[in-house]
């Protein structure tokens, strides 16, 4: 009988996930200098760019109106939700009263038809004894 259990070789107990299926390709020089010098010109003009930008725009304005109108949006998406809760609500409520109206009704006919189904009950008046004088 063989086990359920497979033995494992040294081999299995490298994960292959991590591991490199083939060598990485070695990039030709005149592709490694150009991708140098576009990132190093990339990286100069955006850092001029970034020098300038508070010469012509006063930062502590910006954020600061940034700011504003971040509190503003909470406040309109919390109104929002707000008042998305109360229609909700309402609907809730509503359906909870329709169903309370139909379930009283349904019982009320159930009851009713039991009443109107029973078999009448002969009453039986016991005679009265007229008391003599």
């Amino acid at each position: 009988m063989s086990s359920p259990l497979r033995k494992f070789n040294n081999s299995d107990r490298q994960r292959q996930v991590f591991r490199r299926s083939r060598p990485r390709k070695v990039l030709p020089l005149w592709r490694q200098f150009v991708e140098s010098l576009l990132m190093l010109v990339g990286g100069i003009g955006l850092l001029a760019f970034l020098n300038w930008v508070p010469q012509r725009f006063d930062g502590v304005v910006i954020v600061s109106e940034a700011i504003a109108d971040l509190i503003r949006g909470v406040t309109h998406l919390l109104e929002a939700l707000l008042g998305l809760g109360s229609v909700i609500l309402l609907a809730g409520l509503v359906m909870l009263g329709l169903i309370l109206l139909l379930g009283g009704s349904w019982r009320m006919l159930r009851l009713f038809t039991q009443l109107w189904s029973r078999p009448k009950k002969v009453s039986r008046r016991p005679i009265r004894r007229q008391i003599r004088r």
